[in-house]
């Protein structure tokens, strides 16, 4: 039996999360400004970190309500667009993250989280802010294509 390489700790700080990308009936996509410091003032979707136990779609839909708001409707889809790993600064913590697929169907968006996200907008495809989270444009880019990739964004 081989040896397990001891400078690997599985599992050991990694952090699990889900976003979700929210098109719209006119193809446009729903991007937050994010305040928190990893990735200031950058556009991204809106979902965090999942906990322990569970569920991918659970913490989607719970993390959607605590953005969003209650009276957002959006439906939740099982298309993964894509699978983000990073780990920037200023924690330099490893995350993945499965991004997927969602549809705006109505109600009012609120800026839950002010602290977290200052901003909520829709933006056309082809006509996205200029400083975008870490790995959003690639996940347009497979939502366009209709692929699916690991996105990857070390520092």
């Amino acid at each position: 039996m081989k040896e397990a390489d001891s400078n690997l700790e599985e599992g050991n700080n990694i952090k699990t999360a889900v976003d979700v990308a929210i098109f719209n009936d006119k193809e446009e996509v729903l991007l937050g400004r994010r305040l928190a410091k990893a990735g200031f003032a950058t556009w991204g979707f809106p979902g965090g970190h999942l906990r322990t136990g569970e569920k991918i779609m659970d913490g989607a839909s719970r993390e959607l309500s605590e953005e969003l708001g209650k009276e957002a409707k959006i439906k939740i889809g099982n298309n993964i667009l894509s699978v983000r790993e990073n780990s920037i600064e200023p924690n330099f913590i490893h995350h993945v993250t499965i991004i997927i697929q969602g549809k705006y169907l109505g109600g009012n968006i609120k800026i839950n989280e002010p602290d977290s996200c200052d901003k909520w907008s829709w933006f056309k495809l082809n006509s996205l802010p200029d400083k975008l989270f870490s790995g959003v444009k690639e996940t347009l880019e497979n939502y366009s294509q209709q692929k699916t990739t690991i996105v990857t964004d070390w520092r």
